[in-house]
C-alpha cells in the first residue's frame, strides 16, 4: 500500500520531443530538475537527492500529430511552502503560465512546455479540507489565493531546484470518450470514480482525490496516440503487490490490451493508444 491507501504509485512520465536539448532546458530552467540520465536520444530528469526520475524526454523526428494523449503530467510538492517558492520562482523570471486554481482538494499553477505538453505543478491539501462526500471527494476550479501562497514560502533560492520529496502526482489524459476511458483505467486498476462531469472524469486507488483524469474535449476525431510521435510516449505505474499485479495483467490480457510482459513489469495500450508501463516493485 502506498500513500492514501492506494495499491499504485506513479513514476515517470516519458515524452516525446522533436528538440531535446531545448526541452530539456526547460525543464531544468522552469521546473528545477536535475538531468540525472543522458545520451544522445534520452534525457532522464528528476529529483537529485533522491535521484528519482519524474520526466523522460526522448528524441524523435517526426511531425506533431492531432492525436490523443497527454492533457497534463502533475507534479506534486510536498507543502503548501514548497508550491509557494516555485511560484516565486516563476514569476521572478517571468516564466509563462497558463493558469492556476485552487480545487477545494489542492492549489495548482498550471505551464505549457516548451512543445505544447501541459504541466501541472501543485500542493495537496490537508484531507480534513476536502469535501468528501461518501465515496466521492468534489473537485472545484476557483481563484488560487496566490497572495496566500506566496506569503508561504520560503525565503528566495538564488537557483531553483524542486525539493525532495515531490512526486509525479497524477496523469490527465485527452481521449476520445472520458466515460468509456475511464472505465477502462477503473477496471484495469480496481479504482473508482471520484468525481465526473459529462466531458471528465476523475479516478483513484484508495482514499487519493484521483491518480488519472480523463477529458474528451478535444472531441472525436484525433487520431490515436502513436509511440512514434511527439508527445506522450508512456507512464510508469509501481504496483508492490503480486496479486493485484497478476489481476491487472489478466484484465489487460483480457482487453487484447497486453502487448509485452514480464514477471515484473507490463506494457499495456489503452483505447486510444497511450502506453501504460506497469511496475512491480
Amino acid at each position: 500500500m502506498y500513500h492514501y491507501q492506494s495499491q499504485v504509485r506513479l513514476g515517470q512520465v516519458a515524452l516525446n520531443v522533436v528538440n531535446l536539448e531545448l526541452e530539456s532546458q526547460y525543464y531544468q530552467e522552469v521546473l528545477g530538475l536535475s538531468v540525472l540520465e543522458e545520451n544522445s536520444k534520452s534525457i532522464g530528469l528528476g529529483i537529485k537527492e533522491t535521484n528519482e526520475v519524474l520526466v523522460r524526454l526522448n528524441k524523435v523526428e517526426s511531425e506533431q500529430h492531432e492525436a490523443y494523449g497527454l492533457y497534463h503530467l502533475a507534479i506534486l510538492l510536498p507543502s503548501r511552502a514548497d508550491l509557494g517558492d516555485f511560484l516565486n520562482h516563476v514569476i521572478k523570471h517571468q516564466y509563462p503560465l497558463v493558469g492556476a486554481a485552487d480545487h477545494g482538494y489542492s492549489e495548482s499553477i498550471y505551464l505549457q512546455d516548451l512543445e505544447g505538453n501541459g504541466i501541472e505543478v501543485y500542493r495537496d491539501k490537508a484531507v480534513e479540507e476536502w469535501d468528501i462526500q461518501g465515496e466521492k471527494i468534489i473537485g472545484v476550479t476557483e481563484q488560487i489565493d496566490a497572495a496566500g501562497v506566496i506569503d508561504s514560502a520560503h525565503l528566495m533560492q538564488e537557483n531553483y531546484e524542486i525539493p525532495a520529496g515531490t512526486r509525479m502526482g497524477h496523469v490527465h489524459l485527452t481521449v476520445q470518450s472520458a466515460a468509456q476511458d475511464s472505465i477502462f483505467y477503473q477496471q484495469l486498476f480496481n479504482m473508482t470514480e471520484k468525481f465526473a462531469v459529462p466531458s471528465a472524469s476523475w479516478i483513484s486507488s484508495g482514499h487519493y482525490h484521483h491518480h488519472f483524469a480523463f477529458n474528451d474535449w478535444s472531441g472525436p476525431y484525433l487520431e490515436k496516440n502513436n509511440a512514434a510521435w511527439p508527445g506522450l510516449l508512456e507512464f510508469d505505474v509501481f504496483v508492490d503487490q503480486v496479486t493485484y499485479f497478476n489481476e491487472i495483467k489478466a484484465y489487460a490480457e483480457g482487453k487484447n490490451a497486453l502487448i509485452q510482459a514480464t514477471d515484473h513489469q507490463l506494457t499495456i495500450l489503452d483505447p486510444v493508444g497511450n502506453r501504460i508501463i506497469v511496475i512491480l516493485e
